[in-house]
This record gives structure tokens, C-alpha cells and sequence, in this order.
């Protein structure tokens, strides 16, 4: 009789992988970019409005910044000069008086940016209450309008 072979089951060994212990690599700065903006078609019965609401924008823009500057020039007169009552009473309601024209300022340029927006997403000139067209001669009175005659009169004696 032969002899008997051992048979022995083979392992397979896979090599053992030992992890790098690496440096950890040096973050790269994100860099954000604003897409380009897209064309948009404007209207072009919408045209001369949007170029009214751009120039008045950037009037508001100057007197705001205009403003700013007076006020902080005559809040540092005022710290640094003595002076009555009366003198610096005055000078807190010049104060009073810039501060609320700059508000006054920061709503109407509230209102124009809505108005481009909608003109750039072609819903300008639609009431957002009923959603009927506003009239053009409505638009051009007040370019920042967003309901048509009836529904701002409605919301105004409400």
C-alpha cells in the first residue's frame, strides 16, 4: 500500500497591506464663483423703466453714502466740541433728520431692487394680488409698483 500524503489544506495568504501613516496634505482654499449672471431678454416695453429704476438706484446709492459720511463727520464735531444745550440739541436732531432720510432712502431702494428682479424674471407688470397687467401709465408714475390700482387701494384702505 502506498503511503498515505498528508494532505494539508493550503491557506492562501494575501500579503498584508500596512497603511502609510502619511502627512496629512495641506487643505486647499475653496474658491467660490458667482456664475455669470444670464442674458435676460427684458420686455422691451419694459426697457426705458428699467434704465429709470438703474439711474435711480444709484442716485439713492450717492445720497446714502453721502449721507453716512455727514452724519459721521458731525457725530465726531458734536463728541469733540463744547458747547450748551441748545448746540448739541441741534446737532442730535440733524442727526435724527439723516438717519431718517437714509431709511427713508434704504426702503425706495428696497422696493427698485424688487422691481429689476421682477423685470429680470419677467413678472414685471403682473399685480401680485390678482395677477392681472398693471398699467403702463401706473408703471411709469411709480416703477416700483407691484399691484395693480384697484388692489393697492384695497390693501391701503384696509
Amino acid at each position: 500500500m502506498a503511503p498515505k500524503k498528508n494532505k494539508k489544506k493550503k491557506l492562501s495568504k494575501k500579503p498584508t497591506v500596512k497603511a502609510k501613516k502619511t502627512a496629512p496634505k495641506a487643505s486647499k482654499p475653496i474658491m467660490i464663483v458667482k456664475a455669470p449672471r444670464k442674458k435676460v431678454r427684458v420686455d422691451p416695453a419694459f426697457q426705458p423703466l428699467l434704465e429709470k429704476l438703474q439711474h435711480r438706484r444709484n442716485e439713492i446709492t450717492g445720497q446714502v453714502n453721502h449721507l453716512e459720511q455727514d452724519l459721521r463727520e458731525e457725530i465726531a464735531d458734536n463728541q469733540n466740541i463744547p458747547g450748551d444745550m441748545a448746540d448739541h440739541g441741534s446737532g442730535e436732531l440733524s442727526q435724527h433728520l439723516s438717519v431718517t432720510l437714509m431709511e427713508n432712502d434704504r426702503i425706495e431702494l428696497e422696493r427698485i431692487e424688487k422691481a429689476i428682479s421682477r423685470i429680470e424674471s419677467g413678472i414685471y407688470g403682473t399685480c401680485e394680488v390678482c395677477e392681472k397687467a398693471i398699467p403702463m401709465t401706473r408703471l411709469k408714475a411709480i416703477p416700483w409698483a407691484t399691484r395693480c390700482i384697484s388692489c393697492q387701494s384695497r390693501v391701503e384702505s384696509a
